[in-house]
């Protein structure tokens, strides 16, 4: 009896050990964020916002040049939704281009915005910053290029 008494005791002693850990019951720090959004057309254009390419960019200087650091494809028509997750957190700037006759370059017809102020042909982009366990919600107004 005491045997059994032993090994019943032995073996509860392992089982609370072995699920217990040394966590403590807490979680993991988040150690990055998202940034999600919707892109709409601007009042009286019509489109598809399908596909469109939304971009983040590290720096002013970046976006100028097109260094992309991020991207993903926007869906839902008229008024599409993205998600960008795992973005380390900092500062951005965000733009989203729709090639509409798919040749690869920025012209005539295609659908572009970008998270700022001002008018094209000379948008003022703005930065937005991007917290650890946070979303960072970015909505964009896309235009037709001239």
């Amino acid at each position: 009896m005491k045997t059994m008494l032993l090994l019943l005791l032995s073996l509860i002693l392992v089982v609370s050990v072995s699920c217990g850990g040394d966590d403590n019951g807490t979680t993991p720090t988040p150690t990055t964020g998202t940034i999600s959004g919707t892109l709409s057309l601007q009042a009286g254009v019509s489109g598809n916002l399908d596909n469109a390419r939304v971009a983040i960019y590290a720096s002013y200087d970046d976006w100028l040049n097109d260094r992309v650091l991020l991207f993903t494809a926007a869906s839902g028509g008229t008024n599409a939704t993205y998600s960008l997750g795992s973005v380390t957190p900092g500062t951005y700037y965000l733009d989203a281009w729709k090639d509409v006759n798919n040749n690869g370059l920025f012209d005539s017809g295609d659908l572009f915005g970008w998270y700022g102020t001002g008018q094209y042909p000379s948008p003022t982009l703005s930065p937005f910053s991007v917290s650890a366990g946070q979303t960072a919600t970015i909505n964009v107004t896309c235009i037709i290029l001239p």
